[in-house]
């Protein structure tokens, strides 16, 4: 996917990932759960840029890991989160739904937020 190559590619992320890995101290957040030490070398999106793309930058989606435990947030073979990544996932639901609270998605090309278009929803269209 080229629009990702060039995302990792962006003085914003080059930035960004730098500042990740100061705040974690450039120590795998994933080993320090299991009280082992692992230097952070890769920052890692908790919600997937290709789904999340604007939670691309959010500091509370990124994570230092190093790469032994980024390879086990996401399975290579099929790109599915896994059970730790998942685990990483739940921990921030929090900051997601006050995310989602404070920027509402807008359908595109309307200006509206879901849920404001006039659709017919199962809610609305029940007599159908």
């Amino acid at each position: 996917m080229k629009g990702k190559r060039s995302f990792y590619r962006s003085g914003r992320w080059i930035r960004k990932r730098a500042n990740i890995l100061r705040r974690d101290e450039y120590l795998c957040q994933e080993a320090k759960r299991y009280g082992k030490h692992r230097e952070a070398v890769t920052v890692h999106h908790i919600y997937p840029l290709s789904e999340y793309p604007e939670l691309a930058l959010e500091d509370w989606n990124l994570l230092s890991l190093s790469n032994e435990y980024h390879n086990k947030m996401h399975d290579r073979t099929t790109g599915k989160i896994t059970k730790a990544g998942r685990y990483w996932q739940k921990k921030r639901e929090k900051e997601l739904k006050m995310f989602r609270e404070r920027y509402p998605p807008t359908l595109p090309n309307s200006g509206k937020t879901v849920g404001e278009s006039g659709e017919r929803t199962l809610s609305n269209s029940a007599g159908s």
